[in-house]
């Protein structure tokens, strides 16, 4: 875990020399409506890998092999309402992936899940710059959920192998935080890319339940995001619009007495 730990700090260095000099901009500050509950929403599908790290993982230390050998292809969507100038935000994801991996005496599991989850997200650049209006941006976030699951195992014994399987009546709960950068091509439309760390309350992701050490898997995703800016609708003539029959940006004549 604690390789994890300094591949999610690598990242978010990486991040850091990706993040523009200047995050400021000059733009017309006129007043802004006090955003409302519905308002300030996004929606973001991805896809990626999901990686186990647990008693029969053995490329813990070695990220290519770790991709390759024991991850899944995962798919995942999120929905996100903002808060304060979208400095911060509240998210519910769905998660669906999976794992495999394979010891040094050819036991063998393969194992699918599906999470679902809440969390804080918080844009580090918002926070700290408060007139940003760069493109591009660094999110922290963390929360919790819960998850269920289904592993198939396969030990070797004398004269054959021996399969076994778990398949969770109940869900399990997890915890996790992560790093996201994302980039905005436009008002509506984003580009993320995302990598988290999950700690799962349960010892038998690998059906092998030992040291009493709680199994852990990662989350790393790309992804587009669909920018909401208000799930009620605009008049054409509402608040703060041109009246109808009237230019913009001038004054009714008087008529002379």
């Amino acid at each position: 875990m604690k390789r994890e730990v300094n591949i999610l700090v690598l990242f978010i260095l990486l991040v850091g020399f990706c993040i523009p000099d200047s995050v400021y901009s000059q733009a017309w500050g006129g007043r802004k409506k006090k955003a409302g509950f519905w308002d300030d929403w996004s929606i973001n599908g991805n896809v990626g890998l999901t990686s186990f790290f647990g008693d029969l993982s053995i490329y813990d230390d070695e990220i290519i092999q770790k991709l390759s050998q024991e991850s899944g292809p995962s798919v995942s969507a999120i929905l996100t309402k903002y808060l304060k100038n979208k400095k911060y935000g509240i998210s519910g994801q769905l998660l669906y992936g999976g794992f495999k991996a394979e010891s040094s005496n050819h036991t063998a599991f393969e194992a699918s899940l599906i999470e679902y989850n809440f969390s804080l997200r918080f844009n580090l650049i918002n926070i700290i710059f408060v007139d940003n209006y760069s493109p591009v941006g660094l999110e922290a976030y963390g929360g919790i959920g819960q998850f269920l699951f289904n592993v198939q195992k396969w030990t070797p014994v004398e004269g054959g192998t021996q399969e076994s399987e778990i398949n969770t009546g109940t869900p399990e709960f997890v915890y996790y935080f992560g790093m996201g950068l994302y980039y905005n091509i436009n008002e509506k439309i984003g580009i993320t890319t995302d990598i988290s760390l999950r700690q799962a309350q349960n010892d038998k992701l690998d059906d092998l339940n030992k040291n009493d050490n709680f199994d852990y898997y990662t989350h790393i995703s790309v992804g587009v995001t669909y920018y909401i800016a208000s799930f009620k609708k605009q008049s054409a003539f509402g608040r703060g619009s041109p009246s109808k029959g009237r230019m913009p940006g001038r004054l009714p004549m008087r008529r002379r007495r």
